[in-house]
C-alpha cells in the first residue's frame, strides 16, 4: 500500500508540473499578444533603497530560547533595517513596552529568560541608529523599524495551522490557545481588523519532511489555494522559512499555488522568513524590501504590491527546479548574498543588473526554461519572444552565489484574459465536518491513530 501511495505521488507531481514550454524560437507565436507585468513596476531603482527586513521572529515572550532584548541587538548587528516579533498568539508592541505576557509561557521566566522592555532612550536609539553596534562597539548610523502588530496566530495547537499577520492593534489576537484547523479563523481576524498575512511554512503542515511529492498532490495544492483566493488580505506563503529540514519543497508548493491561483487573477507572493527562535537563526532567512524611505506606511506597500525580495544562506536540492546539489553557508552578516540593483520589463523581455551573482535560474510553471551564467556583476537578460508562451502564467528569478539565494516574485504573462471566477461554497455537510475536524478532541485522536499506525505499520 506504500509502494502505490508513493507511485501515485510521484505521477502526480510530475502531471502537475509538466506544462509545455518549448524553448525554439521558431515554436514561438508570441506577436504582441501578452505582456509581462512585474510587482516592481513602480519600484524607482535609481533612488529607492532595498531595506533588509525579517518579519517571522520569536523570542522567550512566546517559545524562543532567546531573550527580547537580546533578539532586537542580535538583528541590529545582524545589519537589519526592519525587525518583527511575529510572537505565537502575542501581538507585538513598541519595544519599549512590557510585551503581552500569557500564563502559557511563564516557564520561561523559570528557564531564566528575562522579558524586559528597552527603555525610552535605548529604544530611540535603536530606531535612530545612534545605539552601539554590539561587535563593534560604534553606532551604526541607520536606524532600524520597529514593526508593531504582527502575530503568527496559532498559539499552541496541534494541528499547525500557522499564519503570520501583521498589523494588528495590539489588543487583538492576545490568545493562550489556538485554533485547529484554525486558518480560516486565523485569516478571516485578520482581514476583520484590516491587516494583511501569509501562510506560514505550509510543509511544515503537511508534514512533507523528505517528501517532495506531497507539495505537488493536488489535494494539497486545492488546500492552501482556498484560503489564498477566499482571502484578499492573505497575499501568499512563506516560500523559504529557516527551518529548512521542515520547509524544504515550500518553493515547489508556490509555484504550484501560482499555477492554480492566477487564473482567477490572484498573483502569490513568496516570503521568507527565519522563523528564528534563536540568534543562531536570524540570518538564515529574510527579506530586502525596495522603498523610498523607512517607515511602515512604506513597509505595508511594498509588501502589498509585491516589490520585494526573498533571500536565504541555505536551499536544498530538489528535481524539480534545483538546485542540483544542497547550497549552505554560514550564517552572519559577512556572508554576502547577490544583489539586485534593477529588475525591469522592457516589451517582452526581463532584463536584471546583478552583482555578485552566479547565475540565475529563470522559473515558469513550475520548470527551469532558461539559466544565465553571471560573473560576479553583469545583466541577466530573459528574452520570452523565444520561448512559446501559450500557457505560460509567470515567470519569476532564483539569483545565487555560493552563499545562498535571492528570488524575485512571480512575473504574470498576461494574455487578456478574463480572471476566472472563484466560488467554493460549503455545503451543510461539509460544515460539519470542518467543525468536528477542528475540535482538540478530534485532533488529538487522530495524531494517536496516525501514531499507533505508523509504529506498528497498519493501514499507512
Amino acid at each position: 500500500m506504500k509502494v502505490f501511495k508513493k507511485i501515485i505521488a510521484v505521477i502526480t507531481a510530475a502531471v502537475i508540473t509538466a506544462v509545455p514550454l518549448a524553448s525554439s524560437a521558431a515554436a514561438a507565436d508570441n506577436g504582441n499578444g501578452y505582456e509581462i507585468k512585474s510587482t516592481y513596476e513602480n519600484v524607482d531603482w535609481g533612488e529607492w533603497k532595498a531595506y533588509k527586513g525579517n518579519l517571522h521572529t520569536h523570542s522567550s515572550v512566546s517559545d524562543g530560547s532567546e531573550s527580547f532584548r537580546n533578539m532586537i541587538y542580535a538583528a541590529y548587528e545582524q545589519n537589519y533595517d526592519i525587525l518583527a516579533f511575529s510572537e505565537h498568539g502575542i501581538t507585538g508592541r513598541a519595544w519599549d513596552k512590557n510585551p503581552v505576557i500569557r500564563p502559557l509561557y511563564l516557564y520561561q521566566i523559570a528557564a531564566g529568560y528575562d522579558r524586559k522592555p528597552l527603555s525610552s532612550d535605548e529604544f530611540n536609539a535603536i530606531q535612530s541608529g545612534t545605539a552601539e553596534n554590539p561587535k563593534t562597539g560604534t553606532a551604526r548610523g541607520k536606524g532600524m523599524l520597529c514593526v508593531t502588530g504582527a502575530n503568527e496566530l496559532n498559539g499552541v495547537t496541534i494541528s499547525k495551522s500557522h499564519v503570520n499577520g501583521y498589523f494588528l492593534p495590539e489588543n487583538v489576537a492576545n490568545m493562550e490557545w489556538g485554533y485547529e484547523n484554525g486558518y480560516d479563523y486565523a485569516l478571516s481576524l485578520v482581514e476583520k481588523y484590516g491587516g494583511i498575512s501569509h501562510i506560514n511554512h505550509p510543509s511544515d503542515w503537511l508534514g512533507t519532511g523528505d517528501n517532495e511529492a506531497v507539495v505537488s498532490d493536488p489535494k494539497n495544492v486545492d488546500f492552501f489555494a482556498d484560503f489564498l483566493l477566499r482571502y484578499k488580505s492573505c497575499l501568499g506563503i512563506e516560500a523559504m522559512n529557516g527551518f529548512m529540514s521542515l520547509t524544504r519543497y515550500d518553493r515547489i508548493m508556490w509555484d504550484n499555488l501560482l499555477m492554480k491561483c492566477l487564473p482567477y487573477g490572484k498573483n502569490v507572493y513568496g516570503f521568507a522568513g527565519a522563523d528564528a527562535h534563536n540568534i543562531s537563526r536570524l540570518n538564515s532567512c529574510f527579506m530586502y524590501f525596495m522603498m523610498d524611505e523607512l517607515s511602515t506606511d512604506a513597509l505595508r506597500t511594498a509588501m502589498e504590491n509585491g516589490a520585494f525580495f526573498g533571500a536565504t544562506h541555505s536551499v536544498y536540492a530538489n528535481s524539480v527546479i534545483g538546485p542540483e546539489n544542497y547550497l549552505s553557508a554560514p550564517d552572519g552578516v559577512d556572508q554576502p548574498l547577490a544583489v539586485v540593483n534593477s529588475l525591469k520589463v522592457d516589451g517582452h523581455k526581463i532584463i536584471a543588473e546583478l552583482e555578485n551573482a552566479s547565475y540565475v535560474n529563470w522559473i515558469a510553471n513550475g520548470r527551469v526554461i532558461a539559466k544565465t551564467q553571471i560573473d560576479g556583476e553583469g545583466t541577466a537578460l530573459l528574452d520570452l519572444d523565444e520561448f512559446d508562451t501559450s500557457e505560460m502564467l509567470y515567470v519569476r528569478a532564483e539569483i545565487y552565489n555560493e552563499n545562498g539565494m535571492v528570488f524575485s516574485q512571480a512575473m504574470v504573462i498576461d494574455h487578456g484574459n478574463t480572471p476566472l471566477e472563484y466560488t467554493n461554497e460549503k455545503t451543510a455537510a461539509q460544515k460539519i465536518v470542518f467543525a468536528l475536524k477542528s475540535t482538540r478532541i478530534y485532533v488529538l485522536f487522530e495524531r494517536l491513530f496516525m501514531t499507533i499506525a505508523k509504529k506498528t505499520g497498519c493501514g499507512m
